[in-house]
């Protein structure tokens, strides 16, 4: 059955046969949130495995408070946002709003001038937040829309809190799914509308962006741009591609005609899911799943 509320419709839902929301103490909720998406994942802690997936996709164009407000509406559909209280809750920002600092360099209290920077930032719509890699010896530096903040903490006022970044659950879930290579590795993450290049060498970060595209032409454009920068080769090197695009996607084929050597990602390693995955594409909802290894 197909659950809708105004605006957004909803596009994915799996759910363990042996998962029970009112177990939620016992499990961690996942939240992406962006102005036109909404997904949740709930992974049960103590086998340390996914058992729980909503998605709700803006029908028309939309904006963050909209997409607020939508979150607001879910409470009375959603079984995942009934439950209010959570061994752990993290939630995923979808924006453009981000600069990555290197660790040596960061100060707290500057974390507004790094973002200006980069974006505008808006004090009284926006809430500045950072979240440490060691891994790889940087900060991501990014915003998180003040009324979420203000919305999670109560609905949520029982559970631990966090927010990351988009790209800084990707570059964790790519760095844990990456195997060492003298060669630069290009790692793609499709949104709709948006598109998010990794580069890693050696698992050393060497590149991470994201970029807004309204065509495929705009699209390869920023893939062959970072290929060319980073001095890849299109017809040696592997490009790993993961998100909302399908095999016969006009995407995919843009990729294949410009790239030789491309793949898609496969669904993270390190923890489990139910069989009811079974049923959703591997390389859907990695910025999702990735989430769990932001810890």
């Amino acid at each position: 059955m197909t659950t809708s509320v105004p605006a957004f419709r909803q596009t994915q839902r799996v759910l363990d046969d042996a998962f029970d929301p009112s177990s939620s103490a016992s499990a961690h909720l996942y939240i992406n949130f962006g102005a036109h998406r909404i997904r949740l994942g709930v992974l049960d802690a103590q086998r340390n495995k996914f058992v729980a997936l909503e998605d709700y996709e803006a029908e028309s164009p939309s904006s963050v408070e909209n997409a607020i407000s939508q979150l607001q509406q879910l409470r009375s559909v959603s079984p995942l946002l009934e439950e209010r209280k959570w061994q752990q809750v993290r939630i995923g920002i979808k924006n453009q709003q981000f600069t990555l600092i290197p660790e040596a360099l960061f100060d707290l209290n500057a974390r507004e001038e790094y973002l200006k920077l980069n974006a505008v930032v808006e004090p009284e719509l926006e809430v500045v937040h950072h979240h440490e890699h060691p891994r790889l010896e940087l900060i991501n530096v990014f915003t998180v829309p003040a009324s979420l903040e203000a919305w999670s903490g109560t609905h949520f006022q029982n559970s631990p809190i966090e927010f990351v970044h988009q790209t800084s659950a990707l570059m964790e879930g790519i760095l844990h799914m990456a195997e060492r290579s003298s060669r630069p590795q290009l790692f793609i993450y499709v949104d709709k509308n948006y598109v998010t290049l990794v580069v890693l060498q050696g698992l050393k970060l060497e590149f991470c962006n994201s970029f807004f595209f309204t065509s495929s032409e705009d699209f390869i454009y920023y893939v062959l741009f970072v290929l060319q920068e980073k001095k890849m080769n299109p017809d040696q090197d592997q490009v790993t591609v993961w998100g909302e695009l399908l095999l016969d996607s006009q995407l995919h084929e843009v990729l294949r005609t410009y790239i030789r050597h491309v793949q898609f990602g496969k669904k993270p390693t390190g923890v489990g899911f139910s069989y009811r995955f079974d049923t959703l594409f591997n390389h859907q909802n990695f910025d999702l799943y990735s989430l769990h290894f932001c810890d």
